[in-house]
């Protein structure tokens, strides 16, 4: 049970002192098993390295009578950190990229005219194809 697993296996971080089901925890009561279905199985149970005890026997208890809920359960959670990953991205790339293109534009080629008003001014007038012009 994962009770077990909670109790017996190591606890390397904090959750896991806490009674929370890690990995590590998991893989050492499978040792037989194949790593990459171990890693499989505990992905569907949770996104990051720990889950609650609870959710996680709920969740073994539903794959043993339905394996098709493991399928879905394990494309919905990589879904969800892909999502995630990706709506991060979506929210720092535009400042990040904006703050590289200023800084090199000021350091490489400072005399350009299309400097005030990037990023659009690398498409559209006087566009980037000007910028050897300029080059330092």
């Amino acid at each position: 049970s994962v009770e077990q697993m909670v109790e017996k296996g190591p606890k390397p971080n904090y959750m896991s002192e806490k009674g929370y089901l890690c990995f590590e925890s998991f893989a050492d009561a499978n040792k037989k098993c194949n790593p990459l279905t171990i890693r499989a199985v505990f992905d569907a149970m949770s996104t990051g390295d720990n889950v609650d005890p609870s959710i996680a026997q709920r969740k073994l208890d539903e794959f043993r009578s339905d394996p098709s809920a493991f399928k879905n359960s394990l494309q919905k959670q990589k879904l969800a950190g892909f999502s995630s990953i990706a709506f991060l991205l979506f929210l720092l790339g535009p400042i990040v990229a904006e703050t590289c293109i200023e800084a090199a534009s000021f350091g490489w080629f400072p005399e350009w005219p299309g400097g005030a008003n990037l990023p659009w001014s690398l498409l559209i007038g006087p566009g980037f194809w000007t910028i050897p012009e300029y080059w330092i």
